[in-house]
């Protein structure tokens, strides 16, 4: 049913987002499909961020912050899976639509906690923004 799987994990929340990442591969591997796994770095993509880091500096980042999404969901992994892992800058939500637009996705797998509800007046969650914009389905893990 599903071919292409997007799972956007947020690696700040560590081990907390291992009920998703167990939900994408067990939808992957029953559906043959290639997990696609992305987490966003916020803030640089700002003019003001951006104009105290030296490119340079961004992208070591990125590649330390693809360095710790690899090790988060390395054990979930089973051999015979196909899964592609990426790391980008920028609004998280914008971020994940842009991937799944990109690697043809037709399910976005996200995690979500409870925000507080000052949180979710003044910020919105992620997950809300995704499930709100997507074009495809999405399916919420909550912890």
């Amino acid at each position: 049913m599903f071919k292409q799987i997007l799972l956007p994990l947020d690696i700040s929340e560590g081990e907390d987002v291992g009920k998703a990442i167990q939900a994408a591969v067990d939808l992957a591997v029953a559906n043959q499909a290639q997990l696609h796994i992305l987490t966003v770095m916020p803030g640089f993509g700002s003019p003001i961020v951006a104009s105290y880091f030296p490119q340079q500096n961004m992208s070591k980042a990125l590649e330390a912050v693809y360095s710790q999404l690899r090790d988060l969901v390395e054990p979930f992994i089973p051999e015979n899976l196909e899964v592609k892992l990426r790391a980008v800058e920028g609004k998280p939500y914008k971020q994940i639509l842009k991937e799944a637009q990109r690697v043809h996705a037709d399910l976005i797998v996200i995690p979500s906690h409870s925000p507080k509800a000052v949180e979710r007046f003044f910020l919105g969650s992620t997950a809300a923004r995704v499930v709100e914009r997507a074009e495809i389905s999405v399916m919420v893990i909550r912890d």
